[in-house]
């Protein structure tokens, strides 16, 4: 399995300062998964006093791309 970046989450890390490596364990052991539009999945990780969602896609080899990282001062349920 190989994890790809997208140029929009590239800028993103780059302006908050995340590390790959913190995006790769939210995504490897989230504290909640849930699924999004268009077939993604957001993947939220308490991080000292704020949230990290990462937004990605999988495609059927099991590849991973990022589309988005956030940092978010709350955690928002998506309804299911």
């Amino acid at each position: 399995m190989e994890i790809y970046f997208s140029r929009h989450a590239k800028n993103r890390m780059r302006r908050y300062r995340i590390k790959p490596e913190e995006v790769l364990a939210v995504i490897h052991q989230p504290d909640h998964e849930a699924d999004s539009i268009k077939g993604r999945k957001n993947a939220w990780k308490k991080r000292n006093s704020d949230w990290l969602r990462i937004t990605f896609v999988s495609d059927d080899g099991g590849n991973k791309t990022v589309i988005t990282v956030t940092v978010k001062q709350k955690f928002h349920r998506e309804e299911e």
